[in-house]
């Protein structure tokens, strides 16, 4: 597979060389990219630069790894109190009462009215807190839903008000702050919204504005959101206030979920590393250099910081950057990894559940490293994983839903689809 930095921003090392004429194949960003024979040209955005050469052209917005094509969500998921809430391929959020090794069964769907509010497509895992479950969608809108029926009535509710017109959409999932009971939405357009969680209701005289679209979901951690951007920066955000904090530049596309661990944020950039910022400050702690883009978020068991590359490697670090060992998956990881008991659980892109040994030795062969391994067939995996006790949440691009357990081994529990066709 062809490596490149491609020109998402002029610090990611633009080439000046059209995709065709360096024999480079489509990759993703834009999980919101159509067929030509949609729309008549890519849905992601192009910019026509002006070289010596001539008119040169490069793809802006998207121009990741080819993650999928035609795509209307990734079938993110959460999962609380015995029920898995999933943003389904054809812009509805269904829940599954999840009954173990008897298998699954459909709850509510949202919205029961077919064409009525549709999602159009989820990207990042829903968040549930209390009794309202909150989704934010392609079509622009964030919903806030009733977890017992799934309405966005009485309770629930709908923003922006009204209907407004092309509504940027939003990619990266909400995060709640439980300090300021506020919801934070992150928006294509740019913006951090900030909405009271229970009503809905505009927090700040006006949204934070970021340099670009933002696909990074927040953490929140007292009183401050981090998040990044496709402007290149690592953003602090004071969500009582609205205002920045401080920022960090990187050199690339800041798209994953940050990881907060001892006093630090970790963050990953399309400029191929991973940095590691003060919280309170932002200044530059240590940062470390893979072979490729960082986008999926990392994860830490509290001693080992794992962190997934596009290049195929999950790196274990210590707290100090230094690298205790890898491990090459075969495939670009999109999807965080989660640890469960026996280990960390990865996805890569080709549809495989690896579960990896965690110890920090570093003599270990890839084969000692590599505890089990379960094919899922064609679906590829960009969806976070969600852990529940010995078991995993996998939300795959073919539209299915599984639950698989890794305790001694791997076994499928159940699968869904959104269709209700076969599901192995």
């Amino acid at each position: 597979m062809p490596q490149r930095i491609c020109p998402l921003s002029d610090k990611a090392g633009a080439s000046q060389q059209t995709d065709q004429a360096a024999g480079i194949e489509p990759i993703p960003g834009d999980p919101r990219d159509r067929t030509a024979g949609e729309r008549g040209i890519p849905f992601s955005r192009w910019l026509l630069l002006a070289a010596l050469a001539g008119l040169l052209v490069f793809a802006l917005a998207g121009c990741t790894r080819d993650i999928g094509g035609v795509s209307s969500g990734w079938n993110a998921l959460a999962s609380s109190d015995g029920v898995v809430y999933v943003g389904t391929k054809d812009g509805r959020v269904q829940a599954l009462v999840d009954n173990g090794f008897e298998g699954v069964r459909p709850g509510w769907s949202f919205p029961q009215a077919e064409g009525a509010d549709n999602l159009k497509g989820v990207y990042s895992p829903p968040v549930v807190v209390g009794q309202l479950l909150y989704v934010a969608g392609e079509s622009g809108f964030v919903y806030a839903l009733e977890v017992g029926t799934g309405s966005a009535s009485d309770r629930g509710w709908r923003r922006p008000l009204g209907q407004p017109q092309n509504l940027e959409p939003l990619v990266a999932g909400p995060a709640y702050d439980p300090i300021n009971e506020l919801l934070l939405v992150p928006s294509e357009d740019g913006r951090l919204y900030g909405y009271i969680a229970d009503t809905g209701e505009s927090l700040w005289d006006r949204p934070f504005i970021a340099g670009d679209k933002i696909w990074s979901t927040p953490v929140v951690s007292n009183g401050v959101a981090y998040f990044g951007s496709h402007d290149g920066n690592i953003y602090a955000v004071n969500t009582a206030t609205g205002e920045e904090e401080w920022k960090f530049e990187t050199g690339g596309v800041v798209a994953g979920r940050p990881l907060l661990f001892d006093g630090m944020v970790l963050a990953g950039s399309f400029d191929k590393n991973l940095y590691a910022l003060d919280a309170v400050d932002g200044d530059l702690r240590w940062q470390f250099e893979g072979d490729n883009w960082f986008w999926a978020g990392a994860v830490t068991n509290g001693e080992t910081i794992f962190a997934p590359s596009m290049d195929g490697n999950i790196y274990a670090l210590d707290r100090n950057g230094i690298l205790q060992w890898q491990y090459d998956t075969g495939d670009s990881i999109v999807s965080p990894p989660v640890l469960v008991p026996r280990g960390l659980v990865v996805a890569p892109r080709n549809g495989r559940l690896l579960l990896l040994d965690v110890s920090t030795s570093a003599d270990r062969t890839a084969a000692q490293r590599l505890l089990s391994s379960q094919s899922l067939g064609d679906a590829q995996i960009k969806a976070p994983l969600v852990a529940v006790g010995e078991s995993v949440y996998v939300g795959s691009e073919d539209g299915s839903v599984r639950r698989v357990e890794v305790k001694g081994g791997q076994v499928q529990m159940w699968c869904w689809h959104y269709e209700n066709v076969q599901c192995n």
